[in-house]
């Protein structure tokens, strides 16, 4: 904006103009426009300059004022022949404030850049009818993430997020949907399950496999994912299976144990960024702790198996981290670091990360159960996880 605030101009009633220039890019051109308005005192109430492949587009909403009218053609003619001077297109246009109060809702797509996925989306917005207010796209390797910014109404937001999963799973692209309160806050904590989440594997499933009950192991771990059976009873149930086994085996085990590629990628981009990072899992402290020696992570919570003279009793000590404790823990540590729930992303898979990943102030599946779907801001495959971080950090600018 110009030197003269808008604030000396709320006494009088708002004469609104949007003047609109597009054309090749080049220095100056902000300048030439911005110095005709300040020059004549007017007030530029918004502007937003958009540059792509060498070509811009920039709208100001100018405020002319009533006592102005009579020199508008003046200064009508002096923004025509400075577009003429600067071989560009201008257009100005009277513009009515709006009245009613808008909604506006954020929604990002990742996936592998093809043909066809703007085109599924906006058609989808029309459809529905949501105003797309903006929208922008970025590449990254053969990637592409597109955020749009939709005014969506009176409509309710759970209604469309329902509708917008449906679609990417169409198209087969990655969506998240936030609110704009949750858009615009800045996260300064993520809170990362562990298994099927940063590793591909289910931890307790691996140690199922040497202690030779692997199946009886990996049918309620499938059923404690899907909600199907109470994770406490769970987990008992299958640590009660490992009684008798050695201790060295599980620290043999936690030793090899690895962030999978893209969940390192992130974890790294994320530390550049300053973000506090967090593993709440319902896995073992044996392999929490040993995780946070080799990446850069803030805090590790998980269940602690309870040994006696280096061998397993089949029992857990102390309290079990269940789908509650996950959401009281994350609340713990964002008092810790003295910020809100509202700052926190949850990132998880299972029916045991619905609560935490509904109370956090952007909640991710990541290649989820069906459960976890509608606890959920957005939806992910592993694939666009370590592009996770073109939207949550906001890179794009938008």
């Amino acid at each position: 904006m110009n030197n003269t605030k808008e604030g000396e101009h709320n006494n009088k009633k708002r004469n609104l103009y949007l003047v609109s220039i597009f054309g090749p890019d080049r220095a100056g051109i902000c300048r030439e426009f911005s110095g005709i308005f300040a020059r004549r005192n007017l007030n530029i109430i918004d502007v937003e300059a958009i540059a792509m492949r060498r070509y811009f587009i920039m709208p100001f909403l100018v405020d002319f004022r009533k006592e102005d009218q009579g020199k508008f053609k003046e200064i009508e003619n002096e923004l025509k022949e400075t577009a003429l001077r600067l071989n560009i297109t201008l257009k100005i246009e009277k513009y009515k404030e709006e009245k009613k109060e808008k909604k506006i809702i954020y929604i990002s797509t990742i996936g592998k850049d093809k043909p066809g996925i703007i085109y599924g989306f906006t058609s989808l917005f029309a459809g529905l009818n949501l105003n797309v207010e903006r929208m922008k796209t970025i590449g990254r390797e053969d990637l592409a993430v597109t955020e749009y910014r939709l005014d969506i109404g009176v409509q309710k937001i759970s209604d469309i997020r329902k509708k917008i999963y449906e679609k990417a799973g169409e198209i087969g692209v990655d969506v998240i949907v936030r609110d704009r309160n949750t858009y615009e806050r800045t996260k300064k904590l993520i809170v990362f399950d562990l298994d099927g989440t940063l590793i591909d594997k289910e931890i307790i499933d691996e140690i199922a496999k040497f202690a030779n009950v692997e199946d009886a192991v990996k049918k309620i771990t499938k059923d404690a994912m899907e909600g199907k059976i109470e994770f406490k009873k769970a987990i008992k149930e299958r640590v009660a299976l490992f009684k008798g086994m050695s201790e060295s085996v599980l620290e043999d085990m936690a030793k090899e144990i690895e962030f999978t590629p893209e969940a390192k990628e992130l974890i790294y981009r994320l530390k550049e960024l300053n973000y506090k990072i967090a593993i709440i899992s319902g896995a073992f402290t044996i392999f929490t702790d040993a995780l946070k020696e080799k990446y850069p992570v803030d805090y590790v919570y998980g269940n602690k198996l309870e040994i006696k003279d280096g061998k397993l009793t089949g029992n857990l000590d102390g309290r079990i981290i269940d789908a509650y404790g996950k959401a009281k823990i994350m609340k713990e540590i964002a008092k810790k670091e003295g910020i809100s729930v509202s700052d926190v992303i949850a990132v998880g898979d299972g029916a045991n990360d619905r609560i935490m990943i509904k109370k956090a102030g952007l909640g991710i599946a990541l290649n989820p159960k069906k459960i976890l779907k509608k606890f959920s801001d957005g939806v992910i495959s592993r694939n666009a996880m370590k592009d996770l971080i073109m939207c949550i950090s906001k890179t794009q600018g938008f």
